[in-house]
């Protein structure tokens, strides 16, 4: 069994080869024939339209807002990734008392429509844009190796499979078994990668942060003076209010058996102290 699985190996690396010269015949075929563009276009008998590749770039983006109604903003800004064909990836809010409302929402937008959605989360419909940062990284080249990986790793795995069938030793089948699962798991990893890709060529990823105007702040920095302690010991006041009111709602009915079971006892005693007296 061994020489069948030389055999592959070196079939495997001829295709290689094979594939890698037609690939450079090709690309030859191209230069010579660029080469010859020019004096057809002289002569004015014949003409060429290059097309360009297919570019595949991963569009990222962090975008800053200051908005006076924090929700109000973050509603407008799902409202209009939504109605560009995107979805909400993450969020997270933040309104605690004392400190400026903020919310962070990271968007999948469609490739397409990066551009179009970026102008209208920082416009004026959102707030006032404090700062941007853009990305773009071209990943063409890693798109088409990871395709050309995946290709290959499929057909070695077809061959092998076509080995599994045809073996008779114990010691082959384990050896082509083994073989077999770790080819599996590369071609697993590659397919991950191109899924991942994928999804990051098809959606620009956009990280909206939204900050609460300042006005809320300096509010707040006046209620800690002389307003302040009046607000917090009208707060105070009212919380012992309604402890109190509580408490007596609470003893209220136990009152009400008392009453009715000790008067009639405190009158007894009363006439047996008038008649003893």
């Amino acid at each position: 069994m061994r020489p069948l699985i030389v055999v592959l190996a070196a079939t495997l690396v001829l295709a290689g080869c094979s594939g890698n010269n037609a690939g450079s015949s090709s690309s030859a075929g191209r230069a010579d024939s660029g080469a010859r563009a020019p004096k057809a276009d002289a002569a004015g008998t014949a003409q060429q339209v290059r097309l360009a590749p297919a570019q595949a770039i991963v569009y990222t983006a962090d975008l800053t807002v200051r908005a006076g109604d924090v929700p109000g903003a973050a509603g407008e800004a799902k409202r209009i990734v939504t109605a560009a064909a995107g979805y909400v990836g993450d969020e997270s809010a933040a309104d605690d008392p004392g400190s400026r409302p903020s919310a962070t929402i990271t968007f999948k937008i469609p490739s397409a429509r990066y551009q179009d959605v970026l102008d209208q989360l920082g416009s004026s419909r959102i707030g006032r844009r404090v700062s941007l940062r853009q990305q773009a990284q071209n990943v063409t080249e890693e798109v088409a190796d990871v395709a050309s990986r995946v290709k290959s790793a499929k057909a070695t795995l077809a061959a092998f499979r076509a080995l599994l069938d045809r073996a008779h030793s114990v010691d082959d089948v384990v050896r082509l078994e083994q073989e077999i699962s770790t080819r599996e798991a590369d071609l697993e990893s590659l397919q991950a990668r191109q899924k991942s890709l994928s999804a990051q060529t098809s959606y620009a990823t956009v990280t909206l942060r939204l900050q609460g105007t300042a006005v809320a702040r300096r509010e707040h920095h006046r209620r800690t003076g002389f307003a302040g302690g009046v607000s917090s010991g009208w707060r105070a006041f009212t919380a012992f209010v309604t402890g109190l009111s509580l408490v007596v709602g609470w003893l209220l009915p136990f009152l009400g058996l008392a009453a009715l079971l000790g008067l009639p006892a405190w009158w007894l005693w009363r006439r047996r102290r008038s008649a003893e007296s």
